[in-house]
């Protein structure tokens, strides 16, 4: 079958929408303003947050260790992902992963200190995408902080991965205790048997004696009719926050809208054999996804696209106000999100959700792309590099008075790995790699999209043009849905 003929369809069929401008979604309700310092029971949602550039840039994905450094992925003389430990001036770099099979990303430090999380596509026959961040092909790696040690926690065959369909595991995240992992598991199941299969796993993490391996790996959000990606925890170890791309068919939300959840799974009735789900969003027809807690519990951080009105927007609008609701979200969802980060109007910032009351803030206006971010172990500062075209890396910090509030408490620091890595294999200093110039948005080569995402793209592209009729249809035509001036 010819791919390009499906995906350019697809394409035009979106575009013919933001075109005709047949549902631009309505004002957001936010707050550009940063309210003065002031002493409340809620000081993340009353400080200042501030935005100032890093000097140095790192990969997409950069978190702190608990001595207040950087892991990274950079791309190595070679042209390969690795995973890397520097300053956050970029002075002192180690690379940990040189001279090891890659790419490797999605780097992070156990709250102990003792372990380093990483993603890698080695030994994979079939990869798509990019470690951890959206594909297939990824398996979770752990490694010492000076890169010794590598032990795979996952592999096909294993206890969730089925030998004869395409997976991948990504956006896996320690829990505050260093006592769990939890992840978004896929299976590239055939459409005929219920499609793309989404996720979220828990697992139990055992760091010895011997090698480090994952037990009691469990399902505690179910596939179907949904797709997820797991976002950090919360403070306490209560559970952890995920954005569900489906509407699992609830047409107030709209057809693959993103929305933020909360996934409890410890105390309050809830468990991992019975996990408690709340939506906390708004059902805005932007596209929310990434997201953190602040230290208080009190408020979510969060990436959103809300004041930047793209054809996704347009698209989800459309399907709320028709209550378009097809089945099969799951098996689309992946498409979907191709399709709108490779719109050239795709931006987002940060905002503030406030749980108490739902109102939101907004925090940035940088007319760019902010993918995954992380506080310090201070709690008063977020850390992130602009995932599209030239780009940057960004401390925001809330100007607040006294001590951050936590409602977390983190396991005391290994001391014995402050300041790791200091012997292994891999840990000699280096220059840490300079960034990539800048580039436009990476291309949808048809030829590279594996048979199960084209499948996706297909069934996108009838389902788009079933929208577009259903638009037609209605008395007022297209105009319906225009967003007011």
């Amino acid at each position: 079958m010819n791919r390009r003929r499906p995906v350019a369809r697809a394409l035009a069929a979106a575009l013919v929408l933001a075109v005709t401008g047949a549902c631009g979604a309505s004002a957001p309700s936010s707050s550009r303003a940063h309210p003065r310092r002031a002493s409340t029971a809620n000081p993340y949602f009353a400080a200042p947050f501030t935005v100032t550039t890093n000097p140095v840039t790192f990969g997409q994905d950069p978190t702190w260790t608990a001595d207040g450094r950087v892991l990274s992925n950079e791309l190595d003389p070679g042209g390969t992902k690795q995973v890397y430990v520097s300053r956050l001036d970029g002075s002192a770099a180690k690379c940990l992963t040189c001279g090891e099979p890659g790419p490797n990303a999605f780097p992070q430090e156990r709250p102990q200190g003792d372990w380093i999380l990483f993603c890698s596509w080695r030994g994979q026959r079939v990869t798509f995408g990019s470690p951890c961040l959206g594909g297939f092909g990824t398996d979770l790696y752990v490694m010492r902080p000076d890169g010794s040690r590598v032990t795979r926690l996952t592999a096909p065959g294993g206890a969730v991965e089925r030998d004869t369909v395409p997976y991948d595991n990504y956006h896996p995240y320690w829990s505050p205790d260093g006592a769990h992992l939890a992840w978004t598991h896929l299976d590239f199941t055939d459409r005929a048997a219920g499609g793309t299969q989404w996720t979220i796993l828990l697992a139990d993490f055992v760091p010895g004696p011997g090698a480090p391996r994952l037990a009691n790996i469990r399902v505690v959000a179910p596939g179907g009719n949904h797709a997820y990606e797991t976002q950090e925890w919360a403070p306490d170890g209560s559970g952890l926050l995920y954005t569900s791309f489906t509407s699992a068919g609830d047409p107030r939300a709209g057809w693959l809208n993103t929305e933020l959840w909360f996934l409890r799974l410890f105390g309050d009735g809830a468990s991992p054999a019975h996990p408690i789900a709340t939506h906390l969003t708004d059902d805005n027809a932007g596209w929310d996804e990434q997201a953190v807690f602040t230290p208080d519990m009190a408020n979510v951080v969060l990436m959103s696209s809300r004041a930047a009105p793209t054809w996704y927007e347009t698209v989800v609008t459309a399907a709320q106000q028709t209550g378009y609701a097809p089945p099969l979200e799951n098996h689309v969802a992946g498409a979907m999100f191709v399709l709108t980060i490779l719109d050239p109007h795709f931006r987002t910032d940060l905002y503030e959700l406030r749980l108490s009351d739902h109102a939101i803030r907004r925090l940035t206006s940088l007319d760019t792309v902010i993918p995954e971010f992380t506080f310090d172990r201070t709690g008063a500062r977020l850390l992130w590099s602009d995932g599209m075209g030239a780009k940057t890396t960004h401390i925001g910090r809330f100007e607040l008075d006294g001590a951050p509030p936590s409602r977390g408490r983190r396991p005391p620091t290994n001391r014995a790995w402050i300041g790791a890595p200091r012997t292994g294999p891999h840990a000699q200093t280096v220059a840490l790699p300079p960034p990539p110039p800048p580039a436009a948005r990476p291309a949808l080569v048809a030829s590279a999209i594996p048979p199960s995402v084209a499948d996706g793209l297909v069934l996108l592209e009838t389902q788009l043009a079933t929208l577009g009729s259903r638009l037609s249809g209605l008395a007022a035509g297209p105009s319906c849905c225009r967003a007011s001036s």
